[in-house]
């Protein structure tokens, strides 16, 4: 499969793509809110993080006239930001000690790059707090993580893992990032149309497919439904999902869908975590933006993976839009005292479990979880009571430290 973009040394810049802008777009005020939330200790004075970029290019595009930066200078440009905003009203000073490992397998690029960042202003930073690397991101990773770990004895990173296909970010990579770092985040792309497309027969027997869930049944169940080139080839990207989930080690796993005319393909853009509160600000970004994230069946509760009855049922897509949040807010209304039933201990729940439990089942954020929650106590349908277990005022704020409770007795909803 060809890769669109190209870059060498004093050479015109490729093009960018409109699904590349959206992509950059997400990363950029991702990154924003990122450095916001991670920094709100006024006592905290230095933040360790090191950011990498696992096909970085050659840094630049060629936008409609005027030139558009690439991943590394995006990266390279929000931590700038984010001292000089964070800083603008601190009393005491924030360092923000950023290391950026930018990988590429084509000479050409890391070329390119070098020259791109020397134009931009950073060429003092190469060699330092910049590594420009040759070489294949996976071959690469372990002498990534060995430098992660000896200069980071706590600390974070964040990997863009932005492959053009699905073969060059295996599995046990991304594993490796979660086992091995505290406090890492991944952003992966992952050409899944391309990926189902060129399942055969005996693709089930071959490691390449196999990392990915891939056996018989998959197979089975995508020759089935392929036919319907709507609903059938989305269910099939469902379980695909599920897949990448359970076997990437991350706790937290949120996949948004982005369309790319060119190639007539959809790809999938993931956000991987270990801590609810980190997908809950990438909801954030998505929701703000109306991303193309996409799935069949509700935006309230729902599951990864087969589901042939809703080619049947003909569930509408959920597609980000104020529609699509109103519907889900009545629908949680339906829903949340069933989950917390299901989840609740001793007779209660806590509220930060609970939004454990359902962080990768939801496209609803924790505010809106927190509204839904609020409602229901007014309603009388449960109860909520502090960390103590003494009650709270009815219509009270909701925080991640109280309890929920269902009612011996619950009126409004359970009377529908």
């Amino acid at each position: 499969m060809p890769n669109n973009f190209s870059w060498r040394p004093g050479s015109a810049l490729p093009s960018i793509e409109n699904h590349s802008r959206r992509k950059l777009d997400v990363l950029r005020d991702y990154l924003n809110v990122y450095f916001d939330t991670v920094v709100t200790n006024p006592r905290q004075d230095c933040l360790n993080i090191t950011l990498v970029d696992g096909f970085s290019g050659g840094g630049a595009y060629q936008g409609s006239g005027s030139i558009e930066h690439g991943s590394p200078l995006v990266l390279l440009n929000a931590v700038e930001q984010a001292r000089e905003r964070i800083n603008r009203n601190r009393k005491k000073p924030l360092d923000i000690k950023a290391r950026f490992v930018f990988v590429d397998d084509n000479i050409n690029h890391v070329e390119a790059l070098r020259e791109r960042l020397f134009q931009e202003g950073f060429g003092a930073l190469v060699g330092t707090e910049i590594s420009l690397i040759h070489g294949r991101f996976s071959a690469e990773l372990p002498k990534i993580l060995k430098l992660i770990r000896a200069n980071q004895r706590v600390g974070r990173s964040i990997f863009l893992l932005d492959q053009f296909g699905y073969k060059d970010v295996p599995m046990s990579s991304i594993n490796s990032i979660f086992s091995e770092l505290e406090r890492p985040e991944v952003l992966l792309t992952f050409a899944i149309d391309s990926f189902l497309n060129y399942l055969q027969d005996n693709s089930a027997s071959l490691d390449l497919y196999r990392q990915f869930g891939i056996d018989q049944q998959f197979i089975t169940e995508w020759q089935a439904n392929k036919s319907d080139e709507a609903l059938g080839r989305l269910i099939t990207q469902r379980a695909l999902m599920n897949n990448i989930q359970s076997g990437g080690g991350a706790n937290f796993f949120t996949p948004f869908m982005l369309w790319s005319p060119t190639d007539n393909r959809w790809m999938m853009f993931a956000h991987m975590a270990q801590h609810q509160a980190a997908r809950d600000k990438m909801l954030g970004v998505h929701w703000a933006a109306q991303n193309s994230f996409k799935h069949i069946g509700k935006g309230s509760m729902f599951s990864l993976g087969f589901d042939t009855r809703l080619i049947e049922t003909k569930d509408s897509l959920f597609d980000f839009t104020e529609h699509d949040r109103t519907k889900l807010r009545d629908e949680l209304l339906e829903e949340i005292p069933r989950e917390v039933s299901s989840f609740m201990v001793n007779g209660y729940l806590p509220v930060e479990m609970f939004l454990e439990r359902v962080g990768n089942r939801t496209a609803a954020t924790n505010s809106d979880l927190f509204s839904a929650i609020k409602e229901l106590s007014i309603a009388r349908e449960i109860e909520i009571r502090s960390k103590s277990g003494a009650f709270k005022r009815v219509g009270s704020q909701v925080g991640k430290n109280d309890l929920i409770y269902l009612p011996l007795q619950r009126t409004l909803f359970s009377l529908k």
